[in-house]
């Protein structure tokens, strides 16, 4: 086990082969379990960058960041982005709002 979790969740975060669906109900650990696989990406080499993490509200997704930031150890690295649909969305919009 590792920080805490049991082998399936062990399992999920060392997933390599391309991407992952984690199916669970609740209080089974998924937020755990994505967490430690950004921190365990971000530890392998995976630029911050090229990670994308949605959630449905502005408190979860502030704490996974809070989470990963304290996983990897570190202040405030550049971490990737974390965040809501519509913040997602707005994202979106404002990077490429002058684009076609």
């Amino acid at each position: 086990m590792e920080h805490g979790l049991n082998a399936e969740q062990t399992r999920a975060v060392e997933h390599h082969d391309g991407a992952l669906l984690i199916l669970a109900g609740a209080g089974a650990g998924k937020t755990r379990v994505i967490v430690h696989r950004i921190a365990a990406l971000i530890k392998g080499g995976v630029e911050p960058s090229k990670i994308l993490a949605v959630t449905f509200t502005n408190k979860a997704a502030h704490e996974m960041g809070e989470r990963v930031n304290a996983l990897l150890g570190t202040g405030e690295p550049a971490r990737p982005f974390i965040g809501t649909f519509h913040a997602l969305s707005l994202h979106i919009i404002k990077t490429f709002h002058t684009a076609a």
